[in-house]
């Protein structure tokens, strides 16, 4: 019997299948849907074409397919029992022991041990060291002197290798058979032990955690000597019987499990036996996750090998197993206020230092890798649960204003304090938000817009907490609008900072990847609710001409002659007229942006003759340009010092001082690209 049966997909505790594996818990990884088990009836021998009858399972009853293993193991060794007699002794364990002691208890044991393979990491014929019989082996398992048994079954192992080279008649293969199917029994009551312990840490870890720390130490010896074997075996597959053991693999499974099955125990009432059902739960849920990590911490942690990194992978099957559980709450009908209460706890308090942000925990847990508790579609569907609730909500108020105007208005007054509380620390997490954050944000927005559209529909019965609401939405979507352009300007970084170089006059490789990128994220936009599009558009028309222009201004590079001066200046102007027209066909209303286009290039690629003019016509639509600027693009087409310069300024600032009581700024665009020093200049 394989003991891949034994990490296969279980059913989680409520009845329903886990979301995730804990094949799938590692740092920084999603969740995934695990894969379903395989009930083979047969194990096919890797030495031979033997097959070993295997015991039928049902995934469903672990436990009891243990029990039979153990029934059929106890029945085939019964008459052998009174004539091998239990060599070792079985550890003595006191209530008082300390982790350290129990480490030390570990490392004799193991050191009575010989090593899993030799040194060379080939089954030696040299090795006589005969292994224990299988039921010496069993009783050993059974009194969890797990390290001298897992060596007596590595042993038996070889022992059945060196057998098997040598072709027999069919009486030794039966009986040959019959060893294998022996050690294939010992190597499952080994897992059940070691399955079991894990499961138990929690209890074991406080009380006697000699075990848990063996347990562990096999888990570690099975796992490097998995390695050893696949380094030294070509084909894989060839020269053994149950390699890869991949005991970690059914470690990790085991915890998850264990931490699944804690979930689980939360008491979960309906909320006909109590209207504050899912508050009392999620408070008993807070505490469990909080007591449980100390412990793993203080004791669990101790029993393991640093290189398990056991905290963490049980913080990560946590999360996981947390979000799968909430996944399901969700699923079930939610009223206005459990909504509320819900996406609190999933965007707030959960992160808070209530839970794992709590200084205990400190600082081992990192949420930014840990991830959202929630994927993106859960917390949509749940903030469109809430929106049409609070529409629901529009209708009962209907209702309530025939029996009191003020019961209306105390009504009103506690939702938009729930909401905006709820506004805040969606906001929160949104911005928060790091994988893949403008999908999210997206999502984001549209829901805060249909917020904003039920608010307006209570805005004539509460015009002032009506007004804060809306106030603090159009606050919301106006910052997370800025989130996204400034998302997408950040991926372009190094893009745009390899424009007006001395290689951008010859290369539009660069500028070519921006128009790419930007229009695979316009694509995106349209996921948008059309209230929002248009504005979003027009600000990320308008971060991409500010922030071409703040190239110009950074001064790396000055036009050498009259020929790269026109060059450059119709390169400017041609890429210009390419975001211009780029973000009008997507739906952009910034159309005061378009004057730059000509009017840029017309200062840099002109005459000095005509600086003057053209110099007017630019400050006339942009007034916001200022003196620095101007000395930014005489030192771009190479006006670096003398009287044409000195004389430029002179004009410039006289325009400013009479056009100062006449000129209105409706678009500022020069005055957001702010100056480090006095020639550098940064977006």
């Amino acid at each position: 019997m394989s003991t891949d049966g034994l990490h296969g997909e279980k059913d989680s505790p409520d009845g329903s299948q886990a979301t995730c594996s804990p094949s799938d818990v590692k740092t920084g990884t999603t969740k995934k849907k695990p894969s379903s088990r395989h009930n083979s009836k047969k194990v096919s021998l890797e030495t031979s074409d033997i097959e070993v009858d295997e015991p039928d399972a049902n995934p469903r009853e672990e436990t009891g397919l243990f029990r039979n293993l153990s029934k059929r193991l106890s029945k085939r060794l019964n008459l052998a029992s009174s004539l091998y007699p239990t060599k070792n002794k079985t550890l003595n364990v006191s209530e008082g022991n300390t982790v350290n002691n129990l480490k030390v208890d570990v490392k004799e044991q193991e050191e009575k041990c010989d090593s899993v393979e030799n040194k060379d990491g080939k089954c030696s014929s040299e090795n006589t060291s005969l292994p224990l019989s299988v039921m010496e082996i069993n009783q050993l398992i059974s009194q969890n002197q797990l390290l001298e048994a897992n060596k007596n079954i590595n042993k038996l192992e070889e022992e059945l290798l060196r057998e098997k080279e040598h072709e027999k008649d069919e009486k030794y293969r039966q009986e040959y058979t019959k060893k294998v199917r022996d050690f294939n029994l010992l190597c499952d009551k080994l897992a059940e032990q070691i399955i079991s312990i894990v499961t138990n840490s929690f209890i074991i870890a406080k009380q006697d955690s000699r075990s848990l720390c063996m347990a562990s130490k096999v888990v570690e010896l099975e796992e490097a000597a998995d390695k050893k074997w696949e380094e030294r075996m070509n084909p894989p597959g060839t020269n053994c019987f149950r390699r890869p053991r991949k005991w970690n693999d059914l470690w990790k499974e085991t915890v998850y499990k264990s931490v699944q099955e804690r979930i689980a125990t939360v008491p979960l009432l309906t909320k006909q036996q109590d209207v504050k059902w899912l508050a009392l739960h999620l408070e008993q849920l807070q505490q469990t996750i909080l007591e449980d990590l100390k412990i793993v911490k203080d004791f669990i942690q101790k029993c393991y090998p640093e290189n398990f990194k056991v905290f963490n992978v049980y913080i990560e099957c946590y999360h996981c197993a947390i979000s799968s559980h909430l996944e399901r709450i969700q699923q079930k009908h939610l009223e206005l206020n459990e909504l509320y209460l819900f996406l609190n706890w999933v965007l707030h308090i959960y992160q808070s230092g209530d839970v794992m942000s709590h200084p205990d925990l400190s600082p081992e847990v990192n949420m930014k890798e840990l991830g959202p508790l929630l994927d993106q579609e859960v917390m949509e569907n749940v903030m469109d649960k809430y929106a049409k609730a609070l529409k629901m909500v529009y209708e009962c108020l209907k209702n309530v204003d025939h029996i009191s105007k003020k019961l209306k208005g105390k009504a009103l007054h506690i939702c938009f304090d729930e909401l905006e509380n709820l506004i805040h620390c969606y906001h929160q997490d949104l911005v928060m938000s790091k994988p893949n954050v403008v999908p999210v944000l997206v999502v984001g927005l549209n829901t805060c817009i249909d917020l904003r559209e039920n608010v307006e529909k209570l805005k004539q019965d509460n015009d002032v907490h009506a007004n804060k609401i809306e106030k603090t939405l159009n606050n919301v979507v106006k910052q997370l609008n800025n989130s996204i352009s400034n998302e997408i300007l950040l991926q372009l970084k190094l893009c745009f900072k390899k424009l007006i170089t001395k290689k951008w006059l010859t290369n539009s490789e660069d500028f070519n990847q921006i128009i790419s990128i930007a229009e695979k994220y316009c694509e995106e936009f349209k996921k948008m609710k059309p209230a929002n599009y248009q504005v979003l558009i027009s600000g990320i028309h308008y971060q991409f001409v500010k922030e071409y222009i703040a190239q110009i201004m950074k001064q790396r590079f000055n036009c050498k002659s009259s020929k790269e001066r026109d060059k450059a200046a119709n390169k400017i102007k041609e890429e210009l007229e390419t975001i211009n027209k780029m973000y009008e066909e997507h739906g952009s209303t910034a159309s005061w942006l378009l004057p730059i286009t000509q009017e840029l290039p017309d200062f840099i690629g002109s005459n000095e003759s005509e600086l003057e003019t053209k110099l007017n016509t630019l400050y006339m639509d942009y007034p916001d340009i200022g003196e620095k600027h101007l000395l930014a693009l005489l030192h771009f087409r190479g006006i670096l010092r003398g009287k044409k310069k000195s004389n430029l300024i002179k004009y410039f600032n006289q325009l400013v001082k009479e056009s100062e009581d006449s000129i209105t700024l409706t678009h500022p665009l020069f005055e957001d690209i702010k100056f480090d020093g006095q020639l550098n200049c940064m977006s």
